[in-house]
């Protein structure tokens, strides 16, 4: 077996994705397995359509077995959602994974790979110290040090705000699975968060931004996906919170430091009707809409800084007969199941972890048209026999 892994959030799943799964089998894959984002996803919102149907969808398109990042790995920085990624992948045992395929604005893997020792350096970096205490933001400070010190291909890789999860992937490959090498497909037609669509390809958001406005988006994906979440129906939910949590309760969550606490207290004192004039309003040169959204939904999820801990466990969505061999390859890590009750017993994070991850169903559901949330427990995983 020749076992490839790929992250993903697929949501929705999208010609791009088919794409990749089909480039990653002709390019030698005999099996895929994929991590792919629970009912909460990396932009800081619940995910657009269900895991169920997600994890169907990609199992319909060539994937192999389909295992759960579940909140809240799926809802952080890139940095958290590549580790766990590629510790679930790492977890179906050693040598097992043979290849992590994603999706890059440029298919140059040794350039990515350059690029992530590069971006390690810059971290620990004077240079980019000296141009942020000068006043520029922190990407702009990187790109500028990693021109000096690197030359321009590094510095625009680091400068390209798509390449950050390519990098994190291969950062979390060395420290944690260096029996897993990277492998970069160039995306095809649209390029990621893109606003352009040639009528077959397009970016999720792209994708999502037609479905909010109700337009037709058949031809850009193949396989349709019904009930989706509309995070204009939870608006109240998110704006309730930010404008009545404490200092406290700010100073718990992951990535928040006391400037933006203080830095949204003082924006609660004003009126809003809706969560992104809010976080408009918060938002710096130094921090990103991103960044404050994940930050609005760990709010409302409760997840603190305490909860960002090693992956405790692997839940399992969707396999058929191949995705069944991936399991049989190797010792399994951590543990690994189809059933979230099972998974939750094995230790106090696995608890918690299935508690934040139920919440996120929940509060995804309450988005959806129909308002019919998924018991976790009861749910059904995909599974076929091909």
């Amino acid at each position: 077996m020749n076992i490839c892994g790929i992250i993903a959030e697929f949501d929705p799943f999208h010609n791009g994705h088919k794409f990749l799964i089909d480039s990653a089998r002709s390019s030698g894959s005999t099996h895929i397995a994929v991590v792919m984002s629970g009912s909460a996803v990396q932009r800081g919102t619940p995910a657009m359509f269900g895991k169920y149907q997600r994890a169907s969808a990609a199992l319909k398109n060539g994937a192999d077995l389909v295992l759960e990042m579940p909140a809240p790995y799926s809802c952080s920085n890139a940095e958290i959602f590549a580790k766990a990624g590629v510790a679930a992948l790492a977890s179906l045992g050693d040598g097992v994974v043979s290849r992590l395929v994603f999706g890059s604005e440029a298919a140059d893997t040794e350039l990515i790979m350059k690029s992530s020792f590069a971006a390690d350096e810059l971290r620990k970096s004077d240079r980019v110290k000296q141009f942020l205490s000068e006043g520029m933001n922190y990407p702009a400070a990187v790109y500028k040090a990693a021109g000096e010190q690197f030359g321009k291909e590094i510095s625009s890789v680091l400068r390209n705000p798509n390449s950050t999860l390519a990098l994190e992937y291969c950062r979390a490959l060395r420290s944690s699975a260096p029996f897993i090498e990277p492998f970069a497909v160039a995306r095809k037609g649209a390029l990621h968060n893109s606003t352009d669509t040639d009528g077959v390809t397009a970016s999720g958001s792209k994708i999502r931004e037609m479905i909010s406005h109700g337009e037709d988006v058949s031809a850009l994906m193949p396989s349709p996906l019904d009930d989706p979440c509309l995070t204009d129906r939870l608006d109240k939910i998110f704006l309730y919170k930010l404008l009545s949590a404490d200092k406290e309760e700010l100073m718990s969550l992951p990535d928040v430091d006391p400037a933006i606490a203080d830095r949204i207290l003082k924006v609660s004192e004003r009126s809003f009707s809706h969560t992104e004039d809010f976080l408009a309003t918060v938002r710096s040169k130094d921090i990103t809409a991103a960044r404050l959204r994940r930050l609005a939904l760990h709010l409302v999820l409760g997840i603190n800084k305490q909860d960002i801990a090693p992956l405790p466990y692997v839940r399992i969505l969707a396999l058929n007969g191949r995705g069944r061999e991936i399991l049989a390859a190797g010792e399994h890590i951590l543990p690994m199941d189809t059933s979230l009750a099972r998974l939750e017993k094995t230790s106090a994070q696995a608890a918690r972890v299935s508690l934040i991850e139920r919440r996120a169903s929940q509060l995804r559901a309450l988005g959806t048209s129909s308002g019919s949330s998924v018991n976790e427990y009861t749910a059904q995983v995909k599974l076929t026999n091909s």
